[in-house]
């Protein structure tokens, strides 16, 4: 099992290149993981640049590592290229002053029929400084409340595999060790099980995120961890775990609350048969429009349920 990447895609769609006006700015701004990033071009008399700039504004030090995959397609042609980047509070834009004469881009790239698509396919390696406040704690401090430590890549939770009695404990903890057999069906057969994991007090979860499984903890003792940002890590985790009321959460927040684009709610329906979710986003879709911006970067990957459904939806709309 793989640690959910973090990773997107964003696209600027220029649907006629001559009536862009020179030195004016045009972008596309969107949010990822909590994160405002920002794709934006402009044209001069003599040439075209391109910057990919991160949002974030905080004092203190963070830095994200990234590698990212910059493509520019056209009817005529493509051109694509990979870079890595580290993105910090002093160092917040990539992108060139000049990507390419402006004479050259025309001649080699533009045509009058079909638009020119910018797109960036970023994957983050790393975050530091990014880390969210805790809003419950699984480390020593509660240790004489616990019977067992899942340890992610040397963090160590503490946490209950069995229900204990803590009625005499003063706090707010007292309420929220709800074992973890009850909540997913992988840790009941784990801890529950005739497997060696069973007698130990300390197990190794491998192939998954630290911070995902802070959030994804907090979420099934009660608390609010669930986002924009931590919706897609929880979620990993929630499907991983078979944590029923885990998913139900977050599809609950994508449903009432999350401010994802359209296309990326459809592909987490998909992704983990959130059902509701997925009718709510085909209700949504109305136009040939809304079903361009729906379509993945590999139509092989799409849900063939969706596939149909969005057929029959663009047959009607002819």
């Amino acid at each position: 099992m793989e640690t959910n990447e973090k990773k997107f895609v964003m696209r600027y769609v220029v649907e006629d290149f001559d009536a862009l006006q020179e030195y004016k700015s045009y972008s596309v701004t969107e949010e990822h993981y909590g994160i405002p990033w920002k794709m934006h071009i402009q044209k001069s008399s003599n040439q075209f640049s391109f910057n990919f700039e991160c949002l974030r504004e905080q004092n203190s030090e963070w830095s994200f590592d990234t590698e990212f995959t910059f493509k520019l397609q056209t009817a005529k042609d493509s051109l694509q290229s990979t870079h890595f980047w580290s993105y910090n509070r002093n160092q917040k834009q990539w992108g060139w002053v000049n990507l390419m004469g402006l004479n050259k881009l025309l001649e080699k790239f533009i045509t009058d029929e079909k638009p020119v698509t910018f797109e960036m396919k970023v994957r983050i390696l790393k975050m530091v400084g990014c880390e969210k406040e805790k809003l419950k704690r699984f480390d020593e401090s509660i240790k004489e409340l616990s019977d067992v430590v899942l340890v992610v890549k040397d963090i160590k939770f503490y946490t209950l595999r069995m229900v204990r009695n803590v009625n005499n404990v003063i706090g707010d903890n007292k309420l929220s060790f709800q074992f973890l057999s009850i909540q997913s069906s992988y840790f009941k057969s784990l801890f529950l099980g005739n497997f060696e994991e069973s007698q130990k007090s300390e197990v190794t979860l491998t192939g998954i995120d630290p911070e995902d499984f802070q959030n994804f903890l907090e979420l099934i003792h009660g608390e609010p961890s669930v986002d924009d940002a931590t919706v897609d890590g929880i979620l990993h985790l929630a499907d991983m775990y078979d944590a029923p009321t885990a998913i139900k959460r977050c599809e609950e927040f994508l449903l009432e609350k999350s401010k994802k684009t359209l296309k990326n709610k459809l592909q987490i329906s998909t992704r983990y048969n959130l059902k509701i979710l997925k009718e709510k986003c085909l209700s949504e879709i109305k136009t040939l429009d809304d079903i361009r911006s729906v379509i993945p970067d590999d139509i092989e990957e799409m849900d063939p349920a969706v596939s149909r459904a969005l057929l029959q939806k663009s047959l009607g709309f002819q």
